[in-house]
Order: structure tokens, then sequence, then C-alpha cells
């Protein structure tokens, strides 16, 4: 055998001991954070909240920078065994759960038919119906005007100017974005509260929008409501995230896809758009939070003949006004 000096041996002892046995502690008492000690501030705080709520004495000590935990010896047990429970229920509760998915997503985009439809009339691609007033005064009827909306109390332009368009390439670009994200919202919300929560993410942007604008301004399209669809997702997202940074990864995505989207062509109302995707921001993460705490919602069915009645109960509105 290699022979070991004696003083060498005894300063390894030393530091052996120090390392297990601080002088200031009492006799006997044990380390439970083991040889490396507390990782960081947060296992401190929440390890000496769980000690505190069970009554158990423990020591704060410090040595080489490093925290170390003792307790007497005869709680050693106890104490490992309350903070080994905390840690298994921190760790469940920080597994992101999974996102639930909804079948027949896809149906969703039938909601886009009656914008079709509405444009048609008014654009005498097909006559009309004869209960309707003439095709003409439909832009003047439901136009949002802010004036007209803050003055005269006119509510319902909120809704009718979402379903109006200036042109068909108008239409068709909100029919194609609406095809991409609306199936997608409702994989995660459902085909109904996909269309209400579109619906009302659209009336409360086009709210905000004319609630912040000082003077008289016009605005139609259905864009507001799909840049709330993108933030209704991009809230939603966000929440299933446990990390901040990577809560931020779908805000992120959501306002890139507003730069590229709702910032170009030069009658693009853009506070509408931005207007639209906080919204939806906002009714994102109520929706994600409404899932967690398991609170009931209306039924698919429900919401989505809810999300069809709103325009046309808001076009009646208009024409009665009008008329």
């Amino acid at each position: 055998m290699r022979g070991v000096q004696p003083q060498a041996f005894r300063r390894r002892a030393q530091r052996w001991v120090v390392r297990r046995r601080p002088r200031a502690l009492p006799s006997f008492w044990r380390n439970i954070t083991g040889p490396g000690g507390i990782k960081d501030y947060v296992q401190r705080r929440d390890w000496q909240l769980v000690l505190n709520a069970c009554g158990i004495p423990y020591v704060l000590n410090t040595f080489r920078k490093r925290e170390y935990i003792y307790v007497p010896p005869l709680l050693e047990h106890y104490a490992l065994t309350e903070l080994r429970g905390f840690e298994a229920e921190l760790a469940q509760d920080r597994t992101p759960q999974p996102l639930p998915v909804h079948a027949h997503s896809v149906v969703a985009i039938l909601f886009l038919l009656p914008l079709i439809l509405w444009h048609g009339w008014r654009f005498g691609w097909w006559a009309a119906p004869d209960f309707l007033p003439p095709p003409n005064t439909w832009l003047g009827a439901g136009v949002l005007d802010n004036v007209l909306l803050r003055v005269y109390g006119q509510a319902y332009r909120l809704v009718t100017a979402l379903t109006l368009h200036a042109s068909l390439p108008h239409l068709w670009g909100n029919v194609a974005v609406g095809a991409l994200f609306l199936p997608l919202l409702a994989r995660v919300a459902g085909v109904g509260r996909a269309l209400l929560l579109t619906m009302l993410g659209g009336i409360l942007g086009n709210a905000l929008a004319a609630l912040l604008r000082p003077r008289s301004t016009l605005s139609i399209g259905f864009s507001t409501a799909l840049f709330a669809t993108v933030g209704i997702l991009a809230g939603f997202m966000a929440c299933q995230q446990n990390q901040r940074r990577k809560a931020m990864l779908p805000v992120a995505a959501g306002a890139a896809l507003l730069a590229m989207l709702g910032t170009e062509g030069e009658n693009t109302d853009y506070a509408a758009h931005v207007c639209g995707l906080l919204c939806g921001l906002a009714l994102g993460i109520c929706e994600a939070w409404r899932l967690r705490r398991g609170w009931p919602a209306l039924p698919q069915t429900v919401a989505a003949l809810l999300a069809l009645a709103v325009p046309i109960l808001a076009w009646y509105w208009a024409f009665a006004v009008r008329g």
C-alpha cells in the first residue's frame, strides 16, 4: 500500500469534519441538502417555507459560498419526506398539460361562406332577397364610423363593419387568412367556441380602435376579427408554457404575422389590426385560464349559433335605424 503523510491526512480529515459539522451547529444535527448544498435562491425559499409550515426546526449554514440546511436527527426523515412530496407536487404542476384537440376543425371554414354570399349580394353577383333594402345602401348603413358610434350610440356598426369588404381582393385576402387560422383555433377551442371568440375579438378590436381614434374614421373588413383569431391562438399557446421566454414565442409569432399580413396595402387599417390582435391575446389568455380552472362554457353548437346570430341581429338593427 502507498503510504499517506500524517499531516496531509490530518488536513483532509479536518476539511471533511468542518464540512460535515460546522462548529456553530448543535451536536448531531443532519445535513438534508446533500454535499452540494442549496442550488439557488428559489430552492432555499421553498424549502424554508416547507420546514416552517411543518414546524421543523432548522439551521441555515453557509460554508465556502454554499448554503446547507441542518435539522435535528430525529426529524431528518420527516423533513426529507415533506420536502420530497413538495418537490413532486411542484414538478407535477410544472408539467405542461396536453392541448385539447377537437375534431372536425375544418368545418370552421364554412363560417366564411356568409361573407362571400353577402359580398355577392352587395356587388350584384346574384340577386339580393326582396325583403332586404337596396344593396347600394348597405355600406352607409354598416360602415364603422367612430363618430356615429360614439355620438349616436350606433353600436351595431362594430359588427356590421366586419361583414363588409371594399373589393374582391380585399374579400379573398380575408377568406384566405381565415381559412388558415380559423381551423387552427377550432382545433384547440372547438368549432363553435372558435367562431364565437373570433366574432367577439373582432367586435372588441373595432371598439378599441374607435375609442383610440381622435377624429372621424371609416373602417370595414373582417381582418380585425382575423387578427383577433391570431391573438387568441398566441395567448392560448403562451399560457401553455411554464417559462416566460417560451411564453413570449407565440406572442412574438403573432406580432410577426401582424407585421407581414397586417401592414400591406394602401388603405390598410393598421390601428384596427393591432387592436384586434391585442383583444385576441386577452381572449386567448382568458380561454386558457378557463380551461385550466375547469370552468364551464357554452356548448359548441350554441356558441356557433350565437356567432351567426350576432351579425344577423346587428344588420337587422342597422336596417331598422336606416329605414
